[in-house]
């Protein structure tokens, strides 16, 4: 069979339904407490990346996420020729790295109220990888709760498509730190996130719409908020097609807490639609506003630039301070 991975053979299938500026990450670390972003050139506190030959593994069911029962370690398996995304959540346990320290954690919570403790990874994984992420202090691992979503990595198709409209801040009252920008390694590397922007923003910041349109979908049943994987998968927010016939442009506003409009209502150019939250995957109250040439749910996005109060153009960038007027001259903090 060929040499064998460093994972146990009994490994057990665990599948769910779902500060410092990172000038590589273009996310700004301190707004993803609990979350761990894991790449090959920058791997942090995990185990390892291991390199496989998935011939060793044709007659065996090699799980997405694996325990090993003998050193209590927690993997990623990618026994494919194509590169994996994995987000893993790891509840009320402890997780503890390659040199032995504890990876700090964060919290979740669902529709229902009820709040966990929790880690989750954010995996980049090559080909024919398997990446051991952590140590799992438990006396149990097999009781340990874990949720993780593993999907093929669904790059966008055209990375320099930018709209030729220019549009309004979405945010007022303030000045606001973009924590993530285009190409962000948290969540916003992904065909249908590329190009969207995360602001840091109180709950209940009004949002303003960035032209004149109509509202597409306005969606406001949930509550959850925090870390956790499933969190991925539901959300509040506001789509607007914005008046523009010959090049349609639509913008939405995610993780919402409240709605000021309805489907089919027309606005204008800075009208009040809404109130800013921290509904679904959201590590803290912030706003992901992104756009997209389509209203598809399976559309990419596009690159939109914002008109400062001079009439410059600009695009926000992770660690910078933006609001009505245009950029701020202030830094968050110094690149890595």
């Amino acid at each position: 069979m060929g040499r064998k991975s460093k994972l146990n053979k009994r490994a057990i299938k665990r599948k769910a339904r779902g500060q410092k500026v990172l000038e590589d990450h273009n996310f700004v670390a301190e707004a993803g407490k609990g979350c761990y972003i894991v790449r090959q050139d920058d791997p942090g506190n995990i185990i390892e990346f291991e390199r496989i030959d998935p011939f060793d593994f044709e007659e065996n069911d090699v799980p997405d996420i694996a325990f090993d029962p003998d050193t209590k370690s927690l993997s990623v398996c990618n026994v494919d020729n194509e590169w994996k995304v994995a987000y893993v959540t790891i509840y009320d346990t402890q997780c503890v790295g390659r040199d032995k320290r504890v990876f700090e954690t964060g919290t979740t919570t669902n529709n229902d109220g009820e709040t966990s403790s929790c880690t989750t990874f954010i995996v980049l994984c090559p080909a024919t990888t398997f990446v051991h992420l952590c140590y799992l202090n438990a006396d149990d691992v097999l009781a340990v709760r874990i949720e993780s979503d593993v999907q093929e990595w669904n790059k966008h198709p055209s990375p320099d498509d930018t709209h030729h409209q220019l549009i309004g801040f979405p945010l007022s009252q303030g000045t606001f730190l973009c924590t993530q920008g285009e190409d962000g390694h948290l969540t916003h590397f992904f065909s249908g996130n590329l190009h969207a922007l995360d602001f840091r923003c109180p709950v209940g910041t009004p949002l303003l719409a960035v032209g004149d349109g109509v509202v597409v979908q306005s969606k406001t049943n949930n509550s959850l908020t925090g870390i956790a994987v499933s969190n991925l998968f539901e959300w509040n927010s506001i789509l607007l097609r914005l008046d523009n016939e010959s090049d349609p442009l639509f913008v939405e506003y995610v993780h919402i807490e409240s709605s000021n409009v309805t489907t089919g209502q027309k606005v204008k150019l800075g009208d009040i639609i809404g109130f800013s939250g921290s509904v679904g995957f959201s590590p803290e109250p912030h706003l992901h506003f992104a756009a997209y040439r389509r209203a598809d749910t399976d559309a990419a996005t596009v690159r939109v630039q914002f008109a400062a109060q001079d009439g410059s153009a600009y695009l926000p960038k992770a660690g910078f301070y933006y609001s009505q007027v245009g950029p701020s001259t202030e830094q968050r903090n110094g690149p890595k």
